[in-house]
């Protein structure tokens, strides 16, 4: 069975009624399996740029990593999130105007931490415990400090990430490729609606090798096939404490991106305490990986 019959399986056997979805009875047909738990976070209010891909690219490298997951949707603002069963936490690419409702619900969930592992509850819990939370596109917004909109209003947001974001009267979209500081090198294309600044000691995602950053392009990428209209920026991408991520890079981030979604799957098993399972082999990707040269490549041309 190939890994595409495998997805079929699953949504064959899944009642599409249902909030949850797994795929272990595929990858693991033995009883008393652990599954490592994903849970998708609002997918009706950040509902834009293929966020459902993303969610399908975790459930295929999963599949291809033999690690059983079990997929829940989150879609209530007024419901709490059942941060103790999840592991890794997904808020796909929104919309700035809704940042402020999912802020607000968040923060009322926020709840406490003593020190002790056994003490920690809700969101700060999750976060304290090693859960991973990743946000991409205009969703991590509501990771940040502070959110300024055009028209002066001024949002609060969790201040998971030490960043200030200021939207901008026009909108920048393109081609970005970034190099993060654990090596991967992760592609795709943003619609960036706001500028980003990272507090001082606040460790950005990655580095910029093509397309526009946090607050513009990189100095040492001006000059080359990119107007300086755009402006100079630092070079920085996204933003990164722990296992707490937002990036720009749309995509979706997680399909057209393997081996960055690999590592999420590998931190958010051992943090979970779960068998990290296989690990991705070229011949495994081998789409992926060819995509990828293809529009590298591309980037690269367009920068000459």
């Amino acid at each position: 069975m190939n890994n595409f019959d495998k997805l079929k399986t699953i949504r064959e056997n899944t009642d599409r009624r249902s909030e949850q979805l797994t795929n272990a009875p595929v990858v693991n047909s033995e009883s008393g399996f652990r599954c490592l738990h994903i849970l998708w976070l609002y997918p009706d209010i950040m509902n834009i740029h293929g966020g459902r891909g993303d969610i399908m690219g975790l459930i295929h490298v999963s599949n291809l990593m033999n690690i059983p997951v079990e997929v829940r949707r989150h879609d209530s603002l007024k419901e709490d999130v059942d941060w103790e069963w999840a592991h890794l936490v997904y808020m796909t690419a929104g919309e700035l105007k809704c940042a402020s409702d999912v802020t607000a619900a968040l923060k009322r969930q926020m709840g406490s931490s003593s020190g002790e592992k056994a003490e920690m509850t809700g969101l700060r819990g999750f976060v304290e415990r090693g859960g991973v939370f990743i946000a991409n596109g205009s969703s991590g917004a509501v990771l940040a400090d502070r959110l300024e909109l055009c028209d002066g209003t001024v949002l609060e947001g969790l201040g998971l990430l030490h960043m200030n974001w200021k939207e901008r009267e026009s909108v920048w979209g393109d081609d970005i490729r970034v190099k993060t500081a654990d090596g991967l090198d992760v592609i795709g294309n943003q619609i960036q609606v706001a500028d980003v600044e990272l507090a001082e000691g606040q460790e950005a995602f990655g580095r910029l090798a093509y397309g526009r950053g946090n607050n513009g392009i990189a100095e040492e990428l001006l000059g080359n096939g990119v107007s300086r209209m755009a402006g100079a920026g630092s070079g920085l991408e996204g933003a990164k404490t722990g296992n707490v991520i937002y990036t720009g890079i749309l995509g979706p981030l997680l399909t057209k991106n393997p081996r960055f979604t690999e590592s999420i799957l590998k931190n958010a098993a051992e943090t979970a305490g779960i068998e990290a399972g296989n690990s991705l082999k070229d011949r495994d990707i081998e789409m992926e990986l060819k995509s990828a040269e293809y529009i590298t490549d591309f980037m690269e041309k367009k920068q000459k």
